[in-house]
């Protein structure tokens, strides 16, 4: 039997070298253990579904429509989404009721150019008043070790003569990960069907679709705000373009921070289109740029993104590392 430590070849380490190696694994475990161990928590309230990783809060969903900052309509108050979404360093990086666009809900979902019933509804644009996105209901929530997760209900609701009718039945599956504390990563899984015999037309347009609407000092202009994409595209060069990704980054509270939103290779027309806005840190994945498209009774439409949070400014190349994770997860 071959034995590698009688082997004429080989060489103890000396004591040095030892000693070395055991402050490596000190270190290591010193520094990497406590994140590790660092318990993941959700936890509800009538208004809220909150998720923190060790003690630091990663993203709260609201379920309860939230009061308007002053001087803002009430007719852009809504539920059903996600806000705030945290940095590791405890940053904001979502901003919601912005006073430009006060119908951008921080982390949403909402169609905007549609037809139902042969009329215009438009849930994007809270102040047409034509439509909107509610919360209905919690599904499920999940416990475990290395995630936790919660399935909550939405319905895309369209408003004509005083009337409300459901439109869409939506159900989003939010899932955390567990990581080491550098970054956090989240998954929303968005499940639409039609809550009536009648389809949802969704015709050729500029935006509409899964969106997420930064914090308010990337409108300043010493915030060193950007967007960069899978392709190397900013702002301006990556609009109506389809990368795999889209980051946004920037000074928040002083602090660099950053978020990547993945879209899965398994959604309709991946990857799809963006919509990335040349002025506000604000950006949507829009399939329907391609092209018009249906949402059909008894059929399902699926949307699948992954979410990666860093207090550092963006790195293309940690971004793609974890995309490439990401789509691999995804072939299984």
């Amino acid at each position: 039997m071959f034995d590698l430590f009688c082997h004429p070849a080989y060489q103890r380490p000396s004591l040095l070298d030892q000693c070395g190696l055991r402050c490596i694994l000190l270190v290591s475990l010193l520094v990497f253990a406590p994140a590790l161990m660092a318990e993941l928590t959700l936890d509800e309230t009538p208004a809220e579904i909150r998720v923190s990783l060790g003690g630091k809060p990663v993203l709260t969903y609201v379920k309860k429509e939230r009061p308007v900052p002053k001087g803002i309509s009430e007719d852009y108050r809504r539920s059903g989404y996600i806000h705030p979404v945290y940095s590791p360093g405890g940053k904001e990086v979502t901003g919601d009721f912005p006073a430009d666009h006060a119908h951008q809900h921080a982390l949403f979902f909402a169609w905007t150019n549609t037809m139902f019933d042969d009329k215009k509804v438009d849930f994007w644009n809270l102040a047409k008043k034509t439509g909107t996105v509610e919360f209905r209901g919690v599904e499920s929530i999940l416990r475990k070790d290395d995630r936790v997760s919660f399935t909550v209900n939405h319905a895309f609701v369209a408003i004509a003569e005083g009337r409300r009718t459901d439109v869409l039945k939506e159900a989003w599956t939010v899932t955390v990960h567990k990581t080491a504390g550098d970054y956090f990563s989240f998954d929303i899984v968005s499940v639409q069907e039609c809550a009536s015999e009648k389809p949802l037309v969704l015709s050729k347009y500029r935006y509409g679709g899964m969106a997420f609407r930064g914090h308010i000092d990337w409108l300043g202009k010493d915030s060193g705000f950007k967007f960069v994409t899978s392709e190397g595209n900013n702002r301006l060069e990556g609009n109506h373009t389809r990368p795999n990704w889209v980051a946004m980054s920037g000074l928040i509270g002083g602090e660099q921070t950053s978020i990547a939103v993945m879209c899965s290779p398994k959604n309709f027309r991946a990857p799809q289109s963006v919509r990335m806005h040349p002025s506000k840190p604000y950006f949507c994945f829009a399939p329907m740029v391609t092209d018009s498209f249906r949402i059909e009774p008894g059929a399902q439409y699926v949307s699948r993104y992954r979410y990666l949070v860093h207090s550092a400014a963006v790195d293309p190349k940690v971004v793609e590392k974890h995309w490439r994770q990401y789509r691999s997860a995804s072939d299984l």
